[in-house]
């Protein structure tokens, strides 16, 4: 190994490339690491801000909520937000006081982000006395056996990945023994201008060391790899020597050490990298996609591991970490461990700066690092760098050569050059192909372009604009499931309704056809009993046969009772005459309907329904001639023109009865049906009993029983037969009428004055108009020569 690097390093003023032969991954760059600036001072004392401003959000995780109020005095480590949302469930980090002091403002402020958003935060005042809450997590100061309770711990702690990522350490654990085969230290910090690792692994080792035995032991883990640069010969002498000496803390009760081995590898960037360490150290290519436990590989980094350990020995959370400030803009680089929540811009003010600050900090390392849109902004759990450096001139973004530097720099080995050409023309579809998903935004592409492209600013704008796509195809999605399972529960239902509807139609026809069964068999046995004793039936029979023929004698009188109160229509009075004809054609006695046992009533009954018919006759005539006097009332006089029309009609009556005596004039025609009428009206009780005798009578040739459906069938045939006649018989009288109003209106004289002139209208032989308009039409005739006779009388006694 050391010859090859003698060998790279030979070549490497001739061939810079060459220094990729010390390591394994592809890629990879070596720009100027000026970590000195900052590793050559020791670490500073504990400094007092004005304030601290504690953001209720996290990196990772759900938000935090307050447990304290303006105004509150509170100590170090107390517990002050905490999260409502179960550990288990969702990512939750608790905040503790770093130091002793008061609650002077919760209010938003800016937080350490690109973006400059504002977030709600506790503002802390210190009070510079550092009051502390001894062991608050309540540790007895021995190592955990199992996994859940070292999670459980580190949760009540706080303790995230201090190493950039920001993800809660709780969660990266497993939660069952033997699944971790290699615990891996990062001890690489490959950023340049950072050194708080360094500086941590020479003042710290042993905590280092025991925090790693902490875990593996938890995890039963049998193998602690540390991988170093080479360019930190003081780190990892004093790691090794820490090794070597390890000495177990009184209280722990653990026999075997897990063994531990110290690695150096390449100074190159990104070594740091979780991928590039990993397959550096073990050989191992992390898959795309996966975590590394699924692999049974655990990575944490050095501090992580240094608050493990004294959360767990001396119940301390996490309130402070070792961090870098540097720069080219300041004189004395330094480390610090400073509080959670220090703000930017004092820490920077610490380190003499070479003129004024008026230029944007740093969070992190040139390479990754974010400017800040103030500097006014506190230090994280993940804050390792404050950095210093007075922005350079830009240089022109040139047109891309489709060099291949990029893709020769990139340690995760993609197409940097296709993913820019995708996202500069937002198809991100096609980026998302090229797996840009793996790509940790080191800047290695950034940095060798020869073009000045920024492609990583490129490659994060695609990021999240897929990450939106991501999210509103899985509400499409989820809208789609929604509704397939929302037409497939109606489908559902309506299935089950029919079910219900044919079950209940079954259940329906089941019962009609037990209902049916039931008469059937009771029919049936009535009939086996009727064989056994045929007088008892015969005789049930004849009664019954009474009993029907007496109520429908009382049922067609009621019938009759209710038709005679409104005045009977030309079809009701023909069926009524039809009826009464085919009585007086059938010539029945009494003695004759009383044959079989049947009876059409008595004369008692008779003689009632006679008096009952007059009485409605009576009441009929007093109706109207009161509605006749009320129209009289309503209309005093006749007019004229009425009293001509019924002269008129009395003329032509008069001249009919000269010229042709068998000819009737429409009003004696209407006279002879009104009295018709009148007589039909007098005797309902004898068509009542009439029709009842049809019914009863026995109409069989042999003799032999009818039912009473089949009389009412045959009676009811009879008479629309006779309606039919009847209505044939008026149809021929109303054409003779027809006939003779012609005849005599061509037979009137004409008379002298000018209406004599008109032309007289005859009805047609084949007119539809009915017998009432036809007399009213030749009522209006008359009465119009009988106008124009008088008007003419009168002239000739004037004259």
């Amino acid at each position: 190994m050391r010859l090859l690097q003698a060998f790279a390093s030979t070549l490497a003023p001739i061939y810079p490339l060459a220094k990729r032969l010390l390591y394994k991954f592809h890629g990879g760059v070596f720009p100027q690491y000026n970590k000195s600036l900052s590793a050559r001072n020791p670490i500073r004392a504990v400094y007092y801000p004005t304030e601290l401003i504690l953001p209720l959000p996290q990196t990772v995780g759900e938000m935090a909520k307050s447990l304290v109020k303006v105004g509150d005095h509170v100590l170090k480590n107390q517990l002050i937000a905490q999260s409502q949302a179960d550990a288990n469930q969702k990512l939750v980090v608790p905040i503790h006081a770093p130091t002793s002091g008061e609650i002077i403002a919760i209010e938003a402020r800016a937080l350490p982000h690109a973006s400059g958003l504002q977030e709600l935060c506790i503002i802390l005042k210190p009070d510079g006395k550092n009051k502390a809450i001894e062991n608050v997590l309540q540790t007895t100061g021995t190592w955990p056996e199992d996994a859940q309770p070292l999670k459980d711990l580190i949760a009540q702690s706080g303790i995230i990945g201090m190493g950039g990522a920001g993800f809660p350490t709780y969660a990266k654990l497993p939660s069952k023994q033997g699944k971790v085969k290699h615990l891996i230290i990062n001890g690489a910090e490959c950023e340049p201008f950072i050194s708080c690792d360094d500086l941590l692994m020479q003042t710290d080792a042993e905590q280092i060391w025991l925090g790693a035995q902490i875990v593996a032991h938890a995890l039963n883990c049998q193998e602690i790899l540390c991988g170093i640069e080479t360019n930190k010969p003081q780190a990892i002498e004093k790691m090794q020597s820490a090794a070597k000496n390890l000495q177990m803390p009184s209280n722990a009760s653990v026999i075997d050490l897990a063994a531990m081995k110290i690695q150096e590898v390449a100074t190159v960037y990104p070594m740091g990298g979780q991928k590039q360490l990993v397959y550096e150290m073990t050989g191992v290519e992390l898959q795309s996609g996966h975590h590394a436990i699924d692999q049974g590989i655990l990575m944490m980094n050095v501090a992580t591991l240094k608050a493990i350990y004294r959360a767990v020995t001396l119940g301390e959370p996490l309130t402070s970490r070792l961090v870098t400030v540097s720069g080219e803009g300041v004189t004395e680089g330094f480390n610090i461990e400073a509080f959670i929540g220090t703000p930017f811009n004092e820490l920077a003010e610490l380190a003499k700066p070479k003129g004024d600050i008026d230029y944007p900090l740093i969070m992190g390392g040139p390479m990754m690092g974010v400017q800040m849109p103030q500097n006014h902004v506190p230090i994280l759990k993940t804050t390792n760098c404050v950095l210093a450096n007075p922005p350079e001139p830009r240089q022109m973004q040139m047109p891309c050569i489709r060099c291949g530097e990029c893709m020769d720099a990139c340690p995760v080995n993609l197409l940097p050059q296709q993913m820019y050409w995708h996202a500069q023309g937002h198809e991100y579809e096609k980026v998302e192909k090229l797996n840009i998903k793996d790509c940790i935004e080191c800047g290695c592409c950034s940095y060798v372009c020869p073009s000045h492209i920024p492609l990583v600013q490129y490659y994060r704008h695609a990021k999240s604009e897929i990450k939106v796509l991501n999210a509103e195809k899985q509400a499409t999605e989820l809208a789609k499931q929604r509704h397939e399972f929302k037409l497939a529960r109606i489908e559902r239902e309506k299935a089950e309704r029919e079910a219900r509807l044919k079950a209940k139609k079954e259940a329906v026809k089941k019962q009609a056809a037990q209902n049916t069964n039931t008469p059937q068999e009771s029919e049936k046995s009535a009939n086996s009993g009727a064989s056994k004793s045929v007088a008892s039936a015969a005789a049930a029979r004849a009664a019954a046969a009474k009993a029907a023929a007496r109520k429908k004698a009382n049922s067609d009188t009621s019938s009759e009772q209710t038709q005679t109160d409104k005045p009977l229509s030309a079809r009701e009075k023909a069926i009524l005459a039809a009826q009464k004809a085919a009585a007086n054609k059938q010539g029945q006695s009494d003695k004759d309907f009383k044959t079989k046992g049947q009876s059409l009533g008595s004369k008692s009954d008779r003689q009632a329904a006679t008096e009952a018919a007059k009485k409605r006759a009576a009441m009929a005539a007093a109706k109207a001639k009161a509605t006749s006097a009320a129209k009289q009332k309503a209309q005093p006089e006749n007019s004229a023109r009425e009293k001509a029309i019924a002269a008129a009609r009395k003329k032509a009556t008069q001249s009919s009865k000269t010229e042709d005596p068998a000819v009737k004039s429409s009003s004696d025609l209407e006279e002879n049906d009104n009295k018709k009428g009148n007589e039909e009206n007098k005797s309902p009780t004898l068509n009542a009993s009439q029709q009842a005798a049809e019914q009863t009578t026995d109409l069989s040739a042999n003799g032999s029983e009818t039912s009473p459906a089949l009389e009412k069938e045959l009676a009811r045939k009879a008479a629309m037969q006779k309606a039919r006649e009847a209505a044939l018989s008026r149809k021929k009288t109303h054409q003779k009428q027809k006939n003779t109003l012609v005849k005599t209106d061509q037979d009137s004289p004409p008379t002298k004055t000018s209406e004599s002139s008109e032309t007289t209208e005859a009805i047609p032989l084949d007119s539809p108009l009915d017998k009432k308009a036809a007399a009213k039409k030749a009522a209006m005739q008359a009465a119009k020569r009988a106008a124009a006779k008088r008007a003419a009388a009168k002239k000739e006694n004037n004259e």
